[in-house]
């Protein structure tokens, strides 16, 4: 059988076996890649024990602060109802007052508008019997210069100058 003198392993001047070339190189990047990846490792795992600690500054943090918190945004909604309900009070208060003034403004327009009617009645009845007053003096002129015409110029200027003054 032949063998490849590559694969036979090399003695040296002590007698012991040497390594071949290429185990000793592949061997040395092992290493090195050993040393890279140990010191990657450690700075990676110094990183994650500083994120831990953070994380657990901040969840006592969090633990410190929950109860304040809460309480304050407790305190925050029941304002926030409080005035809400006020608010709902204050919109009822202003639908009555303005149902109330409508209804005030209503009586009022109709107050007036009955007023107007009135006054205009009154100027009718008062136009009225100013012509049914007119209408019997000149009837009774009429009748007075009936029985006497001779006097009924001077009657009649007489009339109309005392019933204008």
């Amino acid at each position: 059988m032949a063998t490849n003198p590559a694969l036979e392993p090399e003695i040296g001047p002590d007698g012991l076996a040497r390594e071949a070339p290429v185990i000793a190189y592949t061997e040395k990047i092992i290493e090195e890649e050993r040393v890279q990846l140990k010191k990657y490792i450690e700075e990676n795992y110094s990183k994650i024990r500083d994120v831990e600690r953070e994380l657990a500054n901040l969840i006592m943090e969090m633990k410190l602060t929950a109860g304040p918190k809460k309480a304050a945004l407790e305190h925050m909604r029941k304002k926030i109802e409080i005035s809400t309900e006020r608010i709902r009070i204050a919109k009822q208060k202003e639908e009555q007052a303005r149902k109330i003034w409508e209804a005030a403004l209503k009586a009022l327009n109709d107050d007036e508008a009955l007023k107007q009617k009135l006054c205009e009645d009154l100027k009718n009845l008062v136009q009225e019997s100013s012509n049914s007053q007119f209408a019997r003096l000149e009837e009774l002129k009429r009748r007075l210069e009936a029985l006497n015409p001779s006097r009924a110029s001077a009657l009649s200027s007489h009339i109309l100058l005392g019933s204008f003054a």
